[in-house]
């Protein structure tokens, strides 16, 4: 039996249902740790700011929540040095994360599958210094993809993507870069990009062949979107983004260990694993080969 277990719980997500669940959780926890001690995030950054401190103290930590709250959690880990597993119990919306590596989104389901579970590495990227567990991304399109509500990803799929696209396009300013990635160069007006080690990005499989092996590669994704000049090509470009078969030359796609991007005007908000990730006027994301300790 492994000894000290840190059970890190968002009280607000899912609509608060991890309270309910607290006594369930400790109960079969305990299973497998000696002592598991329970933390409520008090607040936004709480929950890094507490890891940072305390992450070393314990053999593992399990953190029940949504993307937002595992983010959060692999920076507090990240950021004490710790070399200790991470182990996921999602409430959240979208739970990206879990989708891509088979994580229940049921409570008690995600629990059960925790008690057996063994380390396994994974990557982890880096947006200068904030780690992410599958994405950092700017630009109109990702901002499609977090608010466009879920009934309507539900009923309508890629088309309420579209839609929502579609009516934010007057909205849209290009983002002049220079995009340096390898010994590649690339010069443009972009409208979105994204760096990812990821099967799916806001519900949607957005990558050809994404699997598993994908994810411990260590290789990231990067997807850029240049800048539309109509509803035509921006409805072309989206249909091209979310779904990978479809080619359109305003998409590209590129693999690699590292990206330097400068915006040679105003910089945008970054989105990292769907949170607030900072403005940059020059950003570089990398990987960790390995980094994620996740138990599974």
């Amino acid at each position: 039996m492994s000894e000290k277990l840190l059970l890190v719980i968002n009280p607000n997500s899912g609509d608060g249902i991890a309270k309910h669940w607290i006594y369930e959780m400790v109960s079969l926890l305990s299973e497998k740790y000696k002592f598991v001690t329970v933390y409520l995030s008090k607040s936004q950054g709480d929950i890094i700011n507490t890891l940072t401190k305390c992450a070393a103290d314990y053999d593992a930590v399990v953190c029940c929540g949504g993307d937002g709250t595992l983010n959060e959690t692999l920076n507090g880990v990240y950021q004490s040095g710790a070399n200790i597993p991470i182990g996921y119990i999602p409430t959240g919306t979208t739970n990206d994360f879990a989708s891509s590596h088979g994580i229940p989104k049921n409570i008690k389901a995600a629990l059960q599958k925790l008690v057996p579970a063994e380390p396994h590495n994974y990557d982890m990227g880096l947006l200068c210094e904030r780690a992410f567990s599958y994405v950092a991304a700017f630009g109109a399109i990702i901002e499609v993809c977090y608010k466009t509500s879920q009934e309507d990803k539900a009923s309508f799929g890629r088309m309420a993507y579209l839609a929502e696209g579609a009516r934010k396009l007057q909205e849209i300013k290009p983002l002049k870069m220079k995009i340096t990635c390898g010994e590649q160069i690339i010069f443009g007006d972009f409208v979105f990009g994204m760096v990812t080690n990821s099967i799916s990005v806001g519900g949607f499989k957005m990558f050809p062949g994404g699997t598993v092996d994908m994810l411990r590669d260590g290789k990231l994704e990067v997807t850029l979107v240049s800048y539309p000049q109509d509803v035509a090509e921006f409805q072309q470009a989206v249909k091209a983004l979310f779904t990978p078969s479809v080619k359109s030359p305003l998409v590209t796609r590129m693999t690699a260990e590292s990206v330097t991007m400068e915006f040679l005007c105003d910089p945008p908000e970054w989105t990292v694993d769907g949170e607030f990730g900072g403005k940059y006027e020059k950003a570089e994301a990398k990987v960790l080969p390995g980094r994620l300790l996740l138990l599974e």
